[in-house]
């Protein structure tokens, strides 16, 4: 223990370290040893649970740190120990088992503010030596007596700790999880905890002791929570656009209007406790909001819930200590939900593990667009990550490796670099086009749905955006953005692009895309209730909006319209009316746009492509979206990962629907598009081409190895293998076909791709 004090003091540059270790009755600490207090105190000072700082951190198992020490009211001065210099303590519980066996302890001379990471890094030090501090007091059992032991083991066995220390209990080396690999990539970073939404409600609080303590710390959470939204702000702005960061201006009007900060002190003055502070201060907010009749103007008050709970989060910050997000960051979370990308810093994002989800829930197909490794359905990842902890996110496999040793983490910066020059090689290629050997064209687009996804359709040598997601606007918003917004993001995404094209797709929200607007309920079954075009149809004023939003930014002569789940020919025929109806509108205001957009939709229920060639009569093209097409036609729940492995796009049944969709796009003379995750997926490329398709759409990342698939492949030959394809019984019949091509045209021997294709290849089994 002697070095690990030594190490500790010099890492937090602190004047003294010191580890107070639990007595035999686990109600007493005693010092047992220290870089910096007086030695004779090692062995002679002994505090009772809940005694001096140090007592506090072990009985409430939370770290604590304390700038004017001698001034907290639980302080307790040792005169043998020399402490007489000191001014701040942090301490943090040595834990196993959820019970305290020591604290660790650093002090320093002058006044000392302790930051968060301070603390974390503290706590990750008790949370190392805990095993290791467990097993020295098994290990002194040897030379105690006879009723010393039975003393001890007897306090143990009532305790809950383990009589013996085995593997799980060891620091954690190379821990491997597996999940589901969602997005490819190498990540090697510290992990961030991306913790559930608070439930003020709900939430167990301590206050401080002292009430002016407890004022001045929620005043201070406070101005944190205004600091942390203007610099969130300002990020938002620079990576997304003024539209997204305009989300972030409400809440600080919030904070800093003075009648909410009044509001605030007078509640923690009246109860000298900040969670009942806030409760009071918001339900008051609410009472007056939900009296509003204007829905837009009621929805308003989930702002300033939103602002309580950032203010409550910071104050909490103190005893929760998760580490802030920092640059190559490892997020894990229960699920990663497409609203994660509308308020995280993603610039900072290493890789992303979630517990839950499957490799095509909507969350992760964001992930795959911002090229952000993602592995999903990873059990057990939340029990074992610890925050701050380093961890290896390999995409490709689905593997990821906690607290890694050096061997393993040169391993994976190997190949980190390796697939950054095989994707710098790829893009060096861009400028050649997507034609197979024969010379027949394929046009390749990229999806997009940030203002920050542009610049990566260039530096891929995408042909355009083939899909435009809307929602992300939506979800940051909290609800139907304005007109004017949303026009300033599509205009802006247009005349980027001009002359390639972009085709914009009104909102896709519901399932788990989901927004509190007027009307939305909770749904048994989200995935076949409310949601998509129903709910625009539904919600006729915002929907106009929408439409006039697209059709202003068509004056650049490059957009073109999608209309989302489409199912019957009524709805098709009624949002035609409402775009119609919409160009009327911009007519009368003498605004500029494209009178003949093309209006297309989107073929991803088994009705629209069943009843293909009626709808293709009444539309300008389809953009075959295969996501929701295998959901919908396998009765698979893309984002659970209980049924991921039946989650297929290449099982025969969706085939034949994508093939009947060509077939009545061909007929009406009409462009077809795949839109999917499918069109990113290089078993998929040869059976869609041979289809007839002659535009993939996807992650812009996934453009550049997708196109060096269409260079090495014969369209002849690949018709006669979707023919095949399509007798076939099952997806892994499927999959060979495909594989037999790929290996035939030598595409497993590719500088660039092959290690990859190799990879898919080598699971068919």
């Amino acid at each position: 223990m002697g070095n690990v004090v030594d190490l500790v003091a010099q890492r937090l540059q602190a004047d003294a370290c010191s580890i107070y270790l639990t007595d035999a009755d686990l109600q007493h600490l005693t010092l047992r040893a220290s870089n910096g207090l007086d030695p004779g105190a090692v062995g002679q000072v002994r505090v009772a649970f809940g005694e001096g700082l140090v007592g506090v951190a072990a009985q409430s198992a939370e770290p604590i740190g304390i700038e004017h020490a001698r001034e907290h009211p639980a302080f307790r001065h040792f005169p043998e120990s020399g402490e007489d210099r000191f001014a701040s303590l942090m301490a943090a519980p040595i834990v196993l088992r959820n019970i305290s066996i020591g604290v660790i302890a650093v002090q320093t001379e002058k006044p000392r503010s302790f930051q968060p990471s301070e603390v974390a890094l503290l706590q990750t030090c008790a949370r190392l030596i805990a095993p290791v501090v467990m097993n020295a007091q098994l290990l002194a059992l040897v030379t105690s007596t006879a009723d010393e032991r039975a003393q001890v083991l007897d306090e143990l066995a009532h305790s809950g700790l383990p009589m013996s220390m085995g593997e799980a209990d060891r620091p954690a080396r190379n821990v491997e999880v597996r999940g589901i690999p969602a997005a490819r990539g190498v990540a090697i970073g510290p992990i961030y905890r991306l913790e559930d939404p608070l439930d003020l409600e709900q939430l167990v609080y301590r206050p401080s002791d002292d009430p002016e303590r407890e004022r001045s710390d929620l005043l201070e959470a406070l101005a944190e929570a205004r600091r942390d939204l203007h610099e969130v702000r300002d990020q938002v702005g620079e990576r997304f656009g003024p539209e997204f960061a305009a989300v972030f201006n409400t809440h600080i009007q919030i904070l800093e209007d003075s009648g909410f900060v009044q509001s605030v002190e007078q509640a923690v003055a009246e109860t000298p406790n900040a969670l009942s502070a806030l409760r009071k201060v918001l339900a008051a907010y609410r009472k007056t909001f939900e009296s509003i009749e204007d829905p837009y103007f009621r929805e308003r008050g989930d702002d300033i819930q939103d602002a309580g709970l950032r203010v409550m989060a910071n104050l909490l910050g103190v005893r929760h200590h998760n580490v802030r997000l920092s640059e190559g960051a490892i997020v894990v979370t229960d699920s990663i939900l497409p609203n994660h990308f509308a308020t995280l810093e993603v610039d900072k994002i290493g890789a992303i593990v979630a517990e839950h989800g499957g490799a095509t829930s909507h969350g992760a197909i964001f992930a795959r667009s911002l090229e952000i490794p993602l592995v999903t359905g990873a059990a057990g990842i939340l029990t074992q990550a610890r925050p701050g902890e380093d961890a290896i996110v390999d995409g490709a496999s689905g593997r990821v490796y906690l607290a890694p040793d050096e061997g393993l983490r040169g391993e994976y910066a190997r190949a980190q670099q390796r697939h950054a020059i095989e994707v710098e090689h790829l893009d060096a290629l861009g400028s050649r086009p997507a034609e197979t050997r024969d010379g027949r064209h394929i046009v390749l687009t990229a999806n997009a749905g940030l203002w920050h996804d542009l610049p990566l359709v260039d530096r891929h040598g995408a042909e355009g955006v083939g899909l435009f997601r809307t929602e992300l606007l939506a979800l940051a918003h909290r609800g139907f953005p304005e007109e004017n917004e949303q026009e300033r993001l599509y205009e802006q995404v247009a005349e980027y692009l001009a002359p390639r094209p972009v085709t914009i797709r009104t909102l896709d929200l519901g399932g788990d895309k989901s927004v509190p607007i007027p009307g939305f309920a909770r749904e048994e079954n989200p995935q076949l209730g409310w949601r998509s075009i129903r709910m625009s149809l539904s919600n006729e004023r915002a929907f106009r909006a929408q439409l006039r939003a697209i059709l202003r930014a068509s004056a650049h002569g490059n957009v073109r319209l999608l209309l989302p789940m489409i199912c019957t020919l009524p709805e098709l025929r009624r949002a035609r009316e409402l775009v119609e109806e919409s160009k009327v509108e911009l007519e009368k205001r003498g605004e500029a746009f494209d009178a003949k957009i093309p209006v297309g939709i989107m073929i991803e229920v088994p009705s629209a492509a069943l009843i293909a060639d009626a709808l293709a009569h009444e539309c300008d093209f389809f953009s075959v979206g295969t996501n929701d097409l295998t959901q919908y036609t396998l009765a698979v729940d893309r984002g659970n990962e209980r049924v991921d492995h039946l989650y297929d796009s290449l099982h025969p049944g969706v085939l034949a629907l994508i093939d009947r969709s060509v077939r009545a796009a061909r007929r009406a003379d009409i462009p077809l598009s795949v839109c999917g995750e499918m069109a990113g997926d290089p078993l998929a490329v040869p059976i869609l081409v041979g289809l007839g398709v002659t535009e993939l759409s996807a992650a812009p990342s996934a453009v550049p190895p997708i196109k060096e698939v269409v260079r090495a492949l014969e369209s002849g030959d690949l018709e006669d293998d979707a023919r095949r394809a399509l007798e076939k019984g099952t997806a892994l019949e499927v999959k060979r076909v495909a594989a037999e091509r790929l290996r035939h045209d030598g595409l497993l021997q590719h500088p660039d791709v092959g290690r990859w294709l190799r990879s898919i290849i080598d699971d068919l089994g």
